[in-house]
């Protein structure tokens, strides 16, 4: 590697945070050719996978929601629809509350796409968390080196957790990117401080602003451009014995930090209706989200409210490749070790943009949940120190003699691309060793709670049932995740999807049944008793099933309940009697029989149900 050479005096005013002639050498060009062919090759990847993945669970809110958004500002305001988003899109109260960036430029590609809504807004979310990828190896590349770059680049793109969420993420994915790309043009305002090029001015002001207009929680932004400045100095002045001005940066930084602040309200209607205020109003109450959602952790249901301290950290371990985590831990090591070197700000920068938000999450103890995709902003960060981390190592051994130290990072790379090409398009489903692997994390922790797998229930339903239904047939479908299995269906006028707790599903007219785990109690899925008997069609991950499609074997059970209702119980546990003899192992029925038999002072016959469902459900005993 070469060495990077400064040529600033010690009266200069300018941070030579790197030196553009440590580009230059033969190894360098080689990589960056590299850099060039490897985003080449993920974006025309991300690209194609995209149309293979399902709809998620905020999907269908942010779709209606940046449709209301563009409706206000092609009525000039006239349209507020925007303000009053009906209930079936806004179930918490807080739709009004995101920004709404990425959703808007979703609504105007929709207007000109040739593809479905839904598809094309998956391609847009692989290539904002494509532009994530590029940010994050520019950062490598100025950071370390175009080595680095590379495996940056391949760090996140052959994360199976970030690449699912990539694909129908909407939320979290652009705000990392445009939290990323943020962190890149702070560094490049810095770079040309104390006096900014207007464009260092725009894209920071921009960055900024669309940050925040895709989350909130971009303000976050504005404090970072005073730590930055705060490192700067004490790098500079207390382990580089350079000069510094920190006075001659309030301006610039000033200026960007307030117009920033505005235009996060740009393309933002509750923001515009009052821009100093309102945004500050939407932190507040996304900062205190008071919906409480079961979280699966560590075997058992728990509020998200009441998630132990550290749910975020080993959510982060147990869901990250080794590759990623060795990297993380080297870079820990070589950390203290770069503070004399010319980039030391900067890499010392991106640590804190990865790390803050993790343990000031946790220290206020907000209310988060589905493993840690809230802080998915982070990730981007976390990939480039990663990537410093295996610079480093590889730098050392060479010190040794030993010039291969990348290969060892290409060789634990294997693991995720072994996983993500056996278990497309489910690999947001993806738990190491520290987990025991997929099969270990099964019935502990949350698998494919944002309902990806729900997609292929419905391509089995439309190949195997409606394919085959005559134009006079009609088909009842019910399901837990009604909302999006019947957005797959909506071209199929003679089937009908209703909405069906998995508890209830005994009590509810239907002919096929969908239900994904998401909503399913954990004793069941220990036990995947869940799984009817009747089970026709299941979507896997390493054999544990995420969703399943079964067809109902009977309609005595509507008939006993019925009967219940006319308070004629013999009728009723006859018919109850006759569903058990085509689905034996369902846990409703059985508990329903025996609490039948305990009313009517049968404990004899209850206690022979209450056997069977110990038998069936050993820890329930």
């Amino acid at each position: 590697m070469a060495q990077i050479v400064t040529t600033t005096t010690a009266k200069s005013t300018a941070i030579p945070l790197f030196s553009p002639g440590s580009e230059a050498t033969g190894e360098n060009k080689i990589w960056s050719k590299v850099l060039v062919a490897s985003l080449v090759v993920i974006v025309i990847l991300m690209t194609v996978m995209s149309f293979s993945y399902g709809l998620s669970g905020d999907e269908v809110d942010m779709n209606e929601y940046g449709k209301a958004i563009l409706k206000y500002f092609t009525t000039l305001g006239g349209d507020q629809t925007v303000f009053n988003m009906p209930q079936e899109f806004n179930r918490d109260g807080v739709i009004q509350y995101y920004g709404g960036f990425f959703d808007i430029v979703c609504a105007i590609a929709n207007k000109v796409s040739p593809l479905g809504q839904y598809a094309t807004r998956h391609m847009l979310n692989a290539w904002a968390g494509f532009l994530a990828i590029f940010f994050a190896a520019r950062i490598a590349g100025m950071a370390f080196s175009k080595q680095a770059a590379v495996l940056c680049a391949w760090l996140m793109f052959l994360s199976p957790f970030f690449l699912g969420h990539a694909m129908n993420n909407p939320k979290d994915i652009p705000f990392a990117t445009a939290y990323i790309a943020s962190i890149y043009c702070i560094i490049n305002l810095f770079r040309h401080l104390p006096k900014p090029r207007i464009k260092d001015y725009v894209y920071a002001i921009l960055s900024i602003g669309i940050t925040i207009d895709v989350r909130v929680g971009g303000i976050l932004l504005i404090p970072y451009l005073f730590v930055f400045a705060a490192i700067v100095f004490v790098i500079r002045q207390c382990f580089q014995g350079q000069a510094t001005a920190p006075k001659d940066w309030i301006k610039p930084l000033a200026i960007v930090a307030v117009l920033g602040y505005l235009a996060g309200s740009l393309f933002w209607p509750y923001g515009q209706k009052n821009p100093i205020s309102n945004p500050l109003t939407a932190l507040h109450e996304m900062s205190n989200f008071k919906v409480s959602i079961l979280q699966l952790f560590e075997g058992t249901k728990v509020p998200s409210s009441e998630l132990p301290a550290n749910y975020l950290i080993k959510s982060f371990i147990i869901t990250n490749s080794y590759v990623l985590l060795a990297g993380l831990i080297l870079m820990a090591f070589f950390l203290w070790g770069a503070r004399k070197r010319p980039m030391a700000a900067v890499i010392y920068f991106v640590v804190f943009t990865g790390l803050f938000p993790i343990f000031y999450i946790i220290y206020s103890k907000a209310n988060v949940y589905h493993s840690w995709r809230h802080v998915m902003f982070a990730f981007p960060s976390l990939a480039i120190a990663a990537a410093g981390g295996w610079h480093y190592f590889t730098v050392y051994l060479a010190q040794k003699n030993f010039k291969y130290g990348i290969a060892v990072a290409g060789l634990l790379l294997i693991e995720p691309v072994l996983f993500i090409a056996g278990t497309f398009p489910n690999t947001v489903c993806y738990y190491n060793g520290f987990a025991g692997g997929v099969e270990g994390a099964y019935s502990n922790y949350e698998m494919d709670y944002y309902y990806n797998s729900v997609k292929q229930d419905a391509e089995w339903l439309k190949t195997n049932v409606i394919a085959k239904m005559k134009p006079t047939d009609t088909l009842v479908i019910g399901c837990n995740a009604a909302h999006l299995l019947s957005k797959y269906l909506t071209e199929y006028k003679n089937v009908r999807v209703d909405y069906v707790r998995f508890r209830e599903r005994n009590q509810k007219q239907w002919d096929y049944s969908v239900f994904h785990i998401a909503l399913i109690p954990e004793d069941e899925i220990k036990a995947r008793t869940w799984l009817s008997v009747n089970t026709v069609f299941k979507a896997e991950v390493k054999g544990c099933p995420l969703s399943a499609v079964s067809k109902r074997s009977s309609y005595n059970d509507l008939k006993g309940f019925d009967a219940l209702k006319e308070n004629k119980v013999d009728s009723a546990l006859g018919y109850f009697n006759n569903y058990l003899k085509t689905d034996a192992d369902n846990i409703e029925m059985l508990s329903l029989m025996g609490n039948i038999y305990h009313q009517l002072k049968r404990d004899d016959i209850a206690g022979q149900y209450s056997a069977r469902i110990n038998k069936l459900m050993p820890a329930a005993e």
